[in-house]
């Protein structure tokens, strides 16, 4: 529990900024998240949230400055780089009350 009270002019607040990158950053950026994603089991719909909502802003950026186009790429070869077939949270919550392990 702080002992202040927050200030507008706090100088400790964090500020998030965009440095500028040498070329090929951004996409070695997109490349990693994709993957990140997919091996954690996420498919395409779910993984173009992330792209697509600005809430999201490196991801955001990416989809922006490349395009739709470029990002569902990224993300198809990725998936079947991995060979990754994402079960959905139903499937893997009836495969849980079934005693089976779980799926990805």
């Amino acid at each position: 529990m702080p002992k202040d009270e927050f200030v507008d002019e706090d100088p400790m607040g964090l500020v998030g900024m965009v440095l500028p990158g040498e070329p090929g950053q951004l996409e070695a950026m997109a490349e990693c998240i994709v993957e990140e994603y997919v091996r954690m089991g996420w498919n395409e719909p779910r993984l173009m949230t992330l792209f697509t909502n600005p809430m999201f802003m490196a991801t955001h950026r990416i989809y922006r400055q490349k395009g739709e186009a470029y990002v569902q790429e990224i993300i198809q070869q990725t998936i079947a780089r991995w060979g990754f077939k994402s079960a959905g949270y139903a499937q893997i919550q009836h495969a849980q009350a079934h005693g089976q392990p779980r799926i990805a």
